[in-house]
């Protein structure tokens, strides 16, 4: 499942502020991942604001790995 969604990002004094968000679910196979990241490196130079970008799970582990786009690419979460 995909969706592209408008999304409101605040208020500015001419208005309120929207962005495009795209959302989408799907099963990646563990011998898929590359094609994944493939995907996220596509998407990493167009992504205008740094920050939480999503999660994914491998399929046999406990915990998802959160990532974020930053300065054109993506990488995990640092905190």
């Amino acid at each position: 499942m995909t969706s592209l969604r408008r999304q409101s990002r605040g208020f500015t004094p001419g208005g309120e502020l929207h962005a495009w968000a795209l959302f989408s679910r799907n099963l990646w196979l563990d011998d898929m991942m590359g094609d994944l990241y493939s995907v996220l490196d596509l998407l990493a130079p167009h992504v205008e604001e740094p920050g939480y970008s999503g999660y994914f799970r491998k399929e046999f582990d406990a915990e998802p790995t959160v990532f974020t786009f930053r300065d054109g690419t993506f990488g995990p979460l640092k905190l």
